[in-house]
């Protein structure tokens, strides 16, 4: 028997969920489009008097203007446009922030207890690029908290200082996979400038910076690093030899492929595996029987990755895949087959003895 109390009550309580829910959804429409207009309101302020900062009988009120920013809730997204100025006026707006203190509270908010706070200060001094916070933003890379480690990370890519730069070469290899991520991303957002340092770093540096600085230098495709890189391939580590592998694939240097020739012989079959890429990246036809080779060998990706550098040099690589369809190795006959089948070659009955139509 149904309890008809019970039942209005419940409906009451549904009603009552769903109109309270109605309402918060209400009311977080209208503050967020509140703050979206209070940001807008803010954004137009702060661009007009940027343009007050070139008449120098308004420069001094719209410097203060610019400061009181920092004041409200609006500091990030005031640091990031200061970012964007140009230098002189930069330099005037950092020195009323460092005049008001603003400066000096975020280094001390880089150590507070709470990780959101350090997180907001550390990226407000990466946007404002003051050298003296370099020291801060170094330690927030050693953070107990991930989300501050990876903060730390991006805030030392665009400060753009050069000691930033060294300071992130420096850093390679020495933290966790997403933070060392997160550092490599911005040295190769950086670029060429790094170069130097990189190399050193993959001369000199830990294994694991080794395998970075490899890993960048293809990324940014540093000609000048393929000898280090080509030296690089008899490293001791096979993640540094595979990492140079497949860097001097990217720059794509013919002078490094008899380098990587040599490579598909490493006793690692994922360094045989990205010499093969390499070689097919580079595209010279003189290596297309070492390619062929390879495509015998007891790794399947090593295979793989040689098939396809073969199908790369087209047409130059049929006639030793047509000899290949001879080969005593099934996976070699097989691949071969592929490859030939592939570039569109039309293969008889008789194709496994070595003839192609």
């Amino acid at each position: 028997m149904i309890d008809f109390q019970i039942l209005i009550i419940t409906l009451r309580l549904i009603l009552l969920i769903v109109g309270l829910t109605t309402l918060a959804a209400i009311l977080y429409k209208a503050h967020a489009r509140r703050s979206a207009a209070l940001q807008k309101r803010f954004l137009t302020g702060l661009q007009e008097h940027f343009a007050r900062l070139a008449n120098p009988d308004m420069r001094a009120a719209a410097l203060e203007w610019i400061a009181g920013g920092f004041a409200g809730r609006w500091a990030l997204l005031a640091a990031e446009e200061i970012a964007e100025l140009e230098l002189s006026s930069r330099l005037d707006v950092i020195r009323i922030l460092e005049e008001r203190g603003v400066i000096a509270k975020a280094l001390r908010e880089a150590g507070s207890r709470h990780k959101w706070t350090r997180a907001r200060a550390v990226r407000l001094l990466g946007e404002l690029r003051v050298p003296v916070s370099v020291p801060v933003v170094l330690k927030a890379l050693e953070d107990r908290d991930a989300d501050v480690r990876n903060v730390a990370a991006r805030a030392l890519g665009r400060m753009k200082l050069q000691a930033t730069d060294e300071a992130l070469v420096a850093l390679l290899g020495k933290h966790d996979q997403a933070v060392s991520a997160r550092i490599a991303a911005m040295c190769i957002e950086i670029g060429a400038r790094t170069a130097p340092l990189l190399i050193a770093a993959l001369r000199d540096g830990t294994p694991r910076a080794r395998f970075w600085a490899a890993r960048i230098l293809g990324e940014i495709r540093e000609t000048s690093a393929v000898p280090v890189l080509g030296h690089a391939l008899e490293d001791p580590e096979p993640d540094v030899r595979s990492a140079s592998a497949r860097a001097l694939g990217v720059i794509a240097d013919p002078g490094s492929v008899p380098l990587l020739e040599t490579a598909l012989r490493d006793p690692i079959w994922f360094v045989r595996a990205h010499a093969a890429e390499a070689l097919g990246r580079i595209g010279n036809p003189v290596m297309a029987p070492a390619l062929v080779e390879s495509l015998a060998d007891r790794s399947w990706w090593v295979r793989k990755s040689a098939l396809d550098a073969l199908i790369r040099l087209g047409e130059p690589a049929r006639p030793v895949l047509v000899r290949a369809l001879n080969s005593d190795d099934r996976f070699a006959r097989d691949c071969a087959i592929e490859a030939l089948t592939v570039m569109g070659v039309h293969l008889s009955a008789s194709s496994r003895t070595g003839t192609a139509a």
